[in-house]
C-alpha cells in the first residue's frame, strides 16, 4: 500500500466554495414548479444530513444572477456558522437538480479524492471544527481557518477501500432509517382509518385524568452541577432535544441524574414502554420509553395501568396527530400548554374489540421498530470506534 501524505485541509485535492447571502427567498408553496433553484439554509444541512421538510427556492432569474454557491453531484455541503460541521452529501439519491447554499455553509468540491471518502474524511473532523470555531453566541468556522485544520490523506485506491468499509455501514443504517419509517407510516395509516376515519359515533370521550396516570418531569437546581452526570449507569434524563434526535423509543439522553437527586427533588421515575409527550417550547412532540427513566419539566409522561382502556400504541398516535394549536391559543404557532390542558384533554375511547384488534395488528410493527433501533446504535458505535481509526491510518484496509 502505498504512503500517507499529512497535509491541510488547503492543501489538499478539494475545492472550497462558499455560499451567497440572500435572504427572504420565497417559500416552497409559492412554486408549484420544481425546475426553480433549491436555496439551502442551515435548517436543511443537519447530523444526519440533508433534510428538506421546510424549503425555500429562488426563480430562474435569481439563479442565473449569482455566481457562487451552486452544487454539482458529488459535492459535500459543510455548515459553518451556527452549528458547526454538519455535513451532507450530494449524490444521486437527492431529487432536486438545482441546489445553491447560503453563506452559513459552504461546498467542498472533490477535485483528485474519492467523492465517498471526502464525505468519511470530513465526519471525522468534527472535534477539530470546534477547536478551529470562534465565537460563543453563533459560533463560526471561516474558510481560512477551515483550510489550515491538518488531515492524513491516504493514496486514492486506499481512499475507495476505506470508504467502502464505511459506506456499507451507512447504507445499512439508512436502510433501517427507511424501514421504521416506512413501518410507522403503515401503523399509522391504520390508525387514521380505524380511529379517525372510521371513529364509531358512540365512542365515548374522556378527559385524561380519568383514565389514565399523568405526571410531569422536573430539574434539579442546575447551579447544582453534581446532580447532573453522562454515566449511564445512573437515571437517563430526557429532555426535549433528546427527543428530537430519536426516533419512536428513547434511547439516548445527553445527561443522565444521580440517584440522590431523584430523592433530594422527588423527580418521577418513568416505566418502561410508556409514552412521553413534550408540551412547552417545542409542542407535540413524542416518544416512547426504552428503559425507566426521567425528564424535565417540559415533558409529560403517561402511566397505562390495568384498567386504561387503550393500549400505549393508539395513545402514540393519538398525541402524534393531535392540534396542539388548538388548546387555548389563536395561534398557529404554540410554544407551551399547560399540564392541566393535558389532564384535561379528551380522547376517544374504542370498543375493547376494536382495540384489541389494533394492538395486535401493530405490536409486531412497534417492535420491529424498537429492534431496528437497537441495531442503528450498535452499528454507529462501531462506525464511530472504525472512523477515527481508519481515517489516522491506525486500522488499515487491504486494497
Amino acid at each position: 500500500m502505498g504512503e500517507w501524505v499529512e497535509c491541510t485541509l488547503g492543501e489538499a485535492p478539494v475545492e472550497i466554495i462558499d455560499g451567497d447571502r440572500g435572504k427572504n427567498y420565497p417559500k416552497q408553496t409559492e412554486f408549484a414548479d420544481m425546475g426553480h433553484c433549491l436555496f439551502l439554509n442551515a435548517k436543511n444541512v443537519t447530523s444526519t444530513g440533508f433534510v428538506f421538510s421546510e424549503l425555500n427556492f429562488i426563480d430562474q432569474n435569481r439563479d442565473d444572477l449569482l455566481r457562487k454557491g451552486k452544487l454539482k453531484r458529488g459535492d459535500l455541503v459543510l455548515t459553518t456558522r451556527g452549528t458547526v460541521g454538519n455535513v451532507a452529501y450530494y449524490d444521486e439519491s437527492v431529487a432536486y437538480d438545482h441546489i445553491r447554499i447560503n453563506s452559513g455553509m459552504v461546498i467542498i468540491r472533490p477535485v483528485d479524492i474519492d467523492e465517498r471518502f471526502n464525505c468519511q474524511l470530513f465526519k471525522s473532523l468534527s472535534k477539530s471544527f470546534e477547536v478551529f470555531a470562534t465565537g460563543s453566541a453563533q459560533p463560526q468556522l471561516p474558510i481560512r481557518d477551515l483550510r489550515e485544520i491538518p488531515i492524513s490523506l491516504p493514496p486514492l485506491e486506499e481512499q475507495r477501500a476505506i470508504a467502502a468499509v464505511l459506506s456499507a455501514l451507512d447504507d445499512k443504517t439508512d436502510l433501517l432509517h427507511r424501514q421504521n419509517r416506512t413501518l410507522e407510516s403503515l401503523a399509522q395509516a391504520l390508525f387514521r382509518h380505524w380511529f379517525i376515519d372510521g371513529a364509531g359515533a358512540d365512542w365515548e370521550e374522556k378527559p385524561f385524568q380519568d383514565v389514565l396516570d399523568i405526571a410531569i418531569g422536573r430539574t434539579p437546581p442546575r447551579k447544582e452541577s453534581h446532580w447532573f452526570t453522562t454515566d449511564t449507569t445512573d437515571v437517563k434524563w430526557i429532555s426535549i432535544k433528546d427527543m428530537g434526535s430519536s426516533g419512536m423509543f428513547v434511547f439516548e439522553t445527553a445527561e443522565c441524574l444521580t440517584i440522590e437527586a431523584i430523592r433530594q427533588f422527588n423527580i418521577p421515575i418513568i416505566p418502561v414502554d410508556s409514552v412521553i409527550l413534550s408540551f412547552k417550547m417545542t409542542v407535540g412532540r413524542v416518544g416512547i420509553t426504552s428503559e425507566a427513566m426521567t425528564s424535565n419539566e417540559a415533558i409529560a409522561h403517561f402511566k397505562i395501568g390495568d384498567d386504561t382502556p387503550f393500549v400505549k400504541e393508539y395513545l402514540y398516535f393519538f398525541l402524534k396527530l393531535f392540534r396542539y394549536e388548538e388548546l387555548g391559543s389563536t395561534s398557529s404557532i404554540v410554544t407551551s400548554i399547560n399540564s392541566q390542558m393535558i389532564k384535561e384533554l379528551k380522547i376517544p375511547i374504542p370498543d375493547a374489540d376494536v382495540m384489541r384488534r389494533f394492538e395486535e395488528t401493530v405490536r409486531s410493527q412497534f417492535g420491529k421498530i424498537r429492534t431496528n433501533q437497537i441495531q442503528i446504535r450498535t452499528l454507529a458505535a462501531l462506525r464511530d470506534t472504525l472512523l477515527p481509526k481508519l481515517m489516522s491510518g491506525e486500522v488499515r484496509v487491504r486494497v
